[in-house]
């Protein structure tokens, strides 16, 4: 049988002190509780096998005694018959030689019955010593099991006390760890909530400081930022300007060369002078001008479009189409796009320009 000891060493490994002993009692309560009704079963099964010897030797008694009742019946019987025939003798004396075989073998026969009686009264004599001794074993049995019952009914009483007195023992300790546990975690808690507050108020002068010192610096860097603006937005102007005075020195040397460069690429007579201009649509949109002028080519009178950029791009000649040339179809019907630059972006922006329909003449044609 396994003790608690026992359960408690197998979970020494697995398991931590105090799980340990909750698991190993559950477990010694599961065990206690399964024995006794190991043994309660046991005892049910001896008592149901009694029983059942009890009925077998009372239904073997029955017949015992219904076969007693038989043969005395038959003995009676056969006392009537030996009565009818000693009359009949008596009656008929003349039939006592005829019968004298007859009772002869009436005599055998009676000889034999009480043979068969003192067997059987032999055997009614054993059956009752049978009974007698199977009475004994069976009180001998009921001692042995009360015996048994008062055993176990004694082992069963002290588990019980043990088990109570573990429960007991183990509740005391239960109740001890909660409450040094309970004692700790109020301890650590208390001790968490003085680090907050402590953190909490380190935390509140650090954010009190660096405000301090970032609403310095917003105000030292915004000082600065708007000189740095003040200074870019001069930038911005002399950039713009020199933007302007490279573009206006770029379309001026164009104005110059393109007339005959324009007549020996494309048989552009241009008609007057080219200039910077405006020109104005049917709405009244006015639209600035880098490059304006008229020229004649076989007989047919176009306006020259033109526009100057320092670097040109693919995008730059879509938006000059899209802003420029279109608006300016309305106005001047057939026209002849055109424009200067000192570079391309890339070596196919030249391509793509002749593809849209637009000259391109660099600063070095000049």
């Amino acid at each position: 049988m396994v003790n608690l000891e026992q359960i408690i060493r197998q979970l020494g490994e697995a398991f931590e002190p105090a799980q340990r002993e909750k698991i190993a009692l559950t477990l010694y309560e599961l065990t206690q509780s399964l024995y006794e009704r190991q043994l309660i079963q046991h005892i049910d099964a001896l008592s149901a096998q009694l029983r059942q010897f009890e009925q077998r030797m009372s239904e073997r008694f029955d017949a015992l005694t219904e076969q007693t009742r038989r043969n005395t019946e038959a003995i009676a019987a056969l006392s009537q018959q030996t009565q009818r025939n000693t009359e009949a003798i008596a009656a008929l004396q003349e039939q006592t030689r005829r019968n004298a075989e007859a009772i002869a073998a009436l005599s055998e026969q009676t000889q034999r019955n009480t043979e068969a009686i003192a067997r059987h009264e032999a055997i009614l004599e054993r059956h009752s010593e049978l009974i007698a001794e199977n009475s004994r074993a069976i009180r001998s049995l009921q001692e042995s099991i009360e015996q048994m019952r008062q055993h176990f009914t004694e082992r069963i009483d002290a588990l019980e006390r043990a088990m109570e007195a573990m429960r007991q023992h183990f509740t005391e300790r239960i109740d001890a760890l909660e409450r040094h546990f309970t004692e700790r975690i109020d301890a650590l808690e208390r001790a968490m909530e003085q680090m907050r507050q402590h953190f909490t108020e380190r935390i509140d002068a650090l954010e009190q400081h660096f405000t301090k010192r970032i609403d310095a610096l917003e105000r030292h860097f915004t000082r600065r930022i708007d000189r740095l603006e003040k200074r870019v937005d001069d930038l911005a102007k002399q950039v713009g300007g020199l933007a302007t005075t490279v573009g206006y020195t770029l379309e001026n040397e164009a104005y110059k060369a393109l007339p005959a460069l324009l007549l020996r690429d494309h048989g552009l007579q241009v008609i007057g002078r080219l200039k910077r201009g405006y020109a104005i649509d049917a709405e009244g949109n006015a639209y600035a001008v880098n490059i304006l002028g008229e020229a004649q080519r076989d007989g047919q009178r176009l306006t020259i479009i033109g526009e100057s950029k320092a670097q040109l791009s693919k995008q730059e000649i879509d938006r000059f189409l899209r802003r420029k040339l279109r608006p300016l179809q309305r106005i001047y019907g057939t026209v002849f796009p055109i424009i200067v630059t000192h570079m391309t972006t890339s070596p196919d922006v030249e391509r793509y320009a002749h593809e849209k329909g637009v000259a391109v003449y660099y600063s070095y044609d000049f």
